[in-house]
């Protein structure tokens, strides 16, 4: 081997170490830049936060308001007696008595009471202005039963025609129930319905226990009828009126209705006048 020829062999050897150096050198230099790299933008992870919410209050209990405590009444009383329903527009007549009738019929109102009563004359002859009562009680024939119908004499205060004595019919409140009590009481309703408005009347007017009367009563006849109950309808009167105890307590016992009726009569001190329209029911 010549001269020439080992030189450029030894320069071959000399290129190819350094080639050998160098990319040792560079990849060194490359590991240390990955390693410093990944450092800096290495994510720090942070745990989540957990929340925990505040202990609820329970809400705030408003106390309901109690309504003021009234005690009961002693003697509880139907509203409808605390006033009068009936009461009319006119002024009012002076009324000292109520006279209680039935019409001896199975049925009837009061149009058909007022269209008889048409047909009626006084004692001077001259016809009736119509119905004579100030009041009817229906029986369910004709009119509702226990319906209460004031009349044309109630609602312009006229006097009646019904007792067949004058001072009666003048300042009598007559009252006629719609059926014949000779063959059977009235009905529930109707015993009911009379109780309430002769208890009203009576307040209403200050007419005394002993002056509530049948047409029995004041004139010979069986008016109202053998089974109407009286005694029951003062009963509920004595209890509507604060005075109707005393009243009843001090008051006679009858022993038939000619006493009852000479009594009555006798209280009254009336003066029958012929040209008076003391017109009479005829029950």
């Amino acid at each position: 081997m010549n001269r020439s020829m080992m030189h450029a062999l030894a320069n071959q050897e000399a290129r190819l170490a350094q080639v050998i150096s160098w990319r040792v050198v560079w990849g060194a230099w490359l590991i240390v830049c990955g390693l410093g790299c990944s450092g800096c933008y290495q994510s720090t992870v942070v745990p989540p936060t957990t929340s925990i919410a505040p202990p609820m209050r329970p809400a705030p209990v408003i106390p309901t308001p109690m309504e003021p405590f009234s005690p009961p009444t002693t003697h509880p009383m139907d509203p409808i007696t605390k006033k009068n329903p009936w009461k009319p527009d006119s002024e009012s007549r002076e009324w000292n008595y109520i006279v209680l009738h039935h019409t001896a019929s199975d049925s009837g109102s009061v149009d058909s009471i007022h269209e008889e009563h048409l047909k009626r004359k006084d004692k001077n002859g001259k016809h009736w202005l119509g119905i004579g009562y100030h009041f009817v009680v229906g029986n369910g024939k004709g009119m509702a039963d226990g319906e209460i119908e004031p009349t044309f004499r109630w609602r312009q205060q006229m006097q009646g025609a019904h007792a067949g004595v004058a001072d009666f019919n003048q300042h009598g409140i007559g009252i006629v129930l719609v059926g014949n009590f000779e063959k059977e009481p009235p009905t529930a309703a109707q015993t009911a319905s009379i109780k309430r408005l002769v208890g009203i009347l009576k307040r209403e007017y200050s007419i005394l226990d002993s002056k509530i009367v049948g047409h029995g009563d004041v004139k010979a006849t069986e008016c109202p009828g053998k089974h109407f109950p009286m005694s029951e309808v003062r009963e509920s009167i004595a209890f509507l009126d604060e005075h109707a105890a005393v009243d009843a307590a001090s008051g006679p016992s009858w022993k038939n209705s000619n006493d009852r009726r000479q009594l009555v009569l006798n209280t009254a001190r009336t003066s029958v006048s012929l040209n008076n329209p003391s017109g009479d029911s005829r029950k």
